[in-house]
């Protein structure tokens, strides 16, 4: 197969340039200006189109097994593919059994059988009622099949604890002899739990019901830069294998980078801020919550100078009897993300102008192809690659719609939202998996999905 013509945006370059590219099988096998094709050999017409490397979402919630009712892998990765993602790797915490255990982790597979559209690659989970068992064993046994751990400071997960301070110092030194990043949701506890009592008992003296003020305020932008200080105090000298998720606040990027350590952001911290609650409501929630004005602006800059090392979605969708309930307490937190990540990316990042072409690469998956061991075969376009591609019509426009996205969530607030910029074709592995022209066909989304279930593949650290 040849796809002719394209911009491309190949590694290393600050525009994109012209090119045809040859796959065979699943392999990038020729960049050139111009490719005679074979006798027989399909030519994609990429004219006007812009040709990326295929995005990695390194942060997604397919609650499978255990809350299926929210995401599954078929219906996550289907999102991703209509979204430009060819890769997500998914948390260990939202399943049940979660994956703290090889027996978990095997369970987990069997449960998901072949149903992925894309390629996927796992984390582990370090829980603090089991720590003492998965700093002896159980990260160890993992490690193989998984590309990283992952662990809470606060958790509201029964089946997930949190970590303390010093057990998070060892999880991190453990994670480090076993090359793998560990990963960490950062909120304070110290902070969050008591600011929880206060805002809660605002509301009730004031005689009032609760606000979306209360839950900011309950997890202000303080709980995430003081648990990033005591998390990098606690990694000692391995800060480079501490990885923070979804930062909100600047801040607590600054301390990352300049400790080694890596952190994220996710699009909903860059594209809202407390404000927007007044017209989102629960379908911005999120936690940490998006934090005060001002924040994404200091955001969008670290994530362009790499302070801020990519930005992943923490895809976590939930049913509307979860996310409407009444209560700003009880309302479920996580949003569909991962098929608006791209999109996102592309419209207010690299065409607005915020992000360079290079910084976009790094951004949207050239990072964390690096950071979880599969930068050998993922994360660019380039000989000797897996060909996963996304083809963009930039004179095209992608208007976000929730019932839409493919995703068994369907409350985002990107709901509305106009986006610069249309998907055409995602393929992974030189096989179309997303197909614009076929959902066009009969005005059904599902039907621009054209992988079987069970085509996406699992990635283990070192792929290649």
């Amino acid at each position: 197969m040849i796809i002719r013509n394209g911009l491309c945006a190949l590694p290393g370059l600050d525009a994109l340039e012209r090119r045809d590219i040859r796959v065979e099988g699943e392999t990038i096998v020729s960049i050139a200006a111009s490719i005679a094709p074979s006798p027989g050999e399909t030519v994609i017409d990429a004219s006007c189109l812009e040709v990326f490397p295929g995005a990695i979402d390194p942060h997604v919630h397919f609650d499978e097994p255990g809350f299926t009712h929210r995401e599954d892998f078929h219906h996550g990765t289907m999102a991703a593919a209509r979204g430009g993602v060819t890769t997500v790797i998914d948390m260990p915490c939202t399943s049940l059994p979660p994956v703290t255990t090889a027996a978990n982790l095997r369970e987990k597979l069997a449960a998901m059988g072949d149903s992925g559209v894309v390629d996927y690659a796992l984390f582990g989970g370090v829980s603090g009622h089991s720590l003492a068992e998965s700093l002896d064993r159980n990260m160890a046994e993992l490690a193989p099949d998984v590309v990283g751990f992952k662990c809470y400071l606060i958790s509201g997960m029964e089946s997930f604890t949190a970590v303390d301070i010093p057990g998070l110092g060892r999880a991190i030194a453990k994670a480090s002899t076993l090359g793998r990043p560990l990963l960490l949701h950062a909120e304070d506890p110290a902070v969050v739990v008591p600011a929880t009592e206060t805002m809660k008992a605002r509301s009730a003296t004031e005689g009032r019901k609760a606000s979306w003020d209360d839950y900011v305020d309950s997890r202000p932008e303080s709980a995430e830069v003081s648990a990033v200080a005591a998390a990098i105090a606690s990694a000692k000298g391995n800060a480079t294998s501490l990885h923070v998720v979804h930062v909100g606040t600047a801040e607590a990027a600054r301390l990352v980078a300049a400790s080694g350590a890596t952190c994220e952001t996710a699009p909903h911290y860059l594209a809202f801020c407390r404000d927007d609650f007044s017209s989102k409501g629960s379908a911005l929630k999120t936690a940490p919550p998006v934090k005060s004005r001002g924040q994404a602006d200091l955001l969008w800059q670290f994530l362009a100078s790499g302070a801020i090392l990519y930005c992943a979605s923490d895809h976590a969708p939930a049913p509307a009897s979860e996310k409407n309930t009444g209560s700003i307490w009880t309302d479920y937190g996580g949003i569909p993300g991962t098929g608006t990540l791209f999109p996102y990316l592309y419209a207010q990042g690299y065409k607005a102008g915020r992000l360079t072409l290079r910084a976009f690469l790094r951004v949207t998956g050239g990072a964390a192809a690096a950071r979880f061991g599969l930068s050998g075969r993922k994360g660019s376009i380039a000989v000797g690659m897996d060909a996963d591609l996304v083809l963009v019509d930039p004179r095209g426009e992608y208007r976000v719609r929730g019932s839409e996205l493919l995703s068994k969530g369907n409350i985002t607030p990107f709901e509305g939202m106009r986006l610069s910029g249309s998907i055409l074709h995602t393929l992974v592995r030189g096989r179309a998996v997303w197909d614009a022209r076929e959902a066009d066909k009969g005005g059904n989304a599902v039907a621009g999905i054209v992988a079987r279930a069970g085509y996406g593949k699992h990635l283990r650290w070192g792929y290649r």
